[in-house]
């Protein structure tokens, strides 16, 4: 991306749109992590807008979100991205443990999301 073309991403940027999505509905009721016990990292990859992953069990606690430099460019795409990741993290935090990673529990919390902040369900 050519300067002036976009967001350049930084993990300070990512952890701003997770500060802010943190302190609105449905995120603010649901109590979410507090972001020094969150890693955030920008990564390069096509197949993914991002992902999120716990690592609790090996390192003694803690989220991480990371989030593509090659798909994601603009602020709207940035916040939806890390809503989506933050929904991942809600379900873990419930001990939903399904093999599916947006199953039924998923889909119902990403509803909330998405009515509260306006994406599209499809899209999310």
């Amino acid at each position: 991306m050519r300067r002036g073309e976009g967001l350049r991403l930084t993990p300070d940027i990512i952890e701003g749109a997770y500060r802010y999505l943190a302190i609105t509905p449905p995120y603010r009721r649901w109590k979410m992590p507090h972001p020094d016990d969150v890693e955030f990292h920008v990564i390069r990859l096509t197949d993914r807008r991002g992902d999120w992953n716990c690592y609790q069990k090996t390192k003694g606690g803690g989220h991480i979100i990371r989030i593509s430099e090659k798909l994601i460019g603009r602020t709207h795409s940035l916040i939806e991205a890390v809503a989506h990741e933050m929904v991942h993290m809600r379900c873990e935090m419930l001990g939903d443990k399904t093999s599916a990673p947006h199953g039924g529990n998923w889909k119902r919390l990403a509803a909330q999301v998405c009515r509260h902040h306006g994406f599209d369900p499809k899209l999310f």
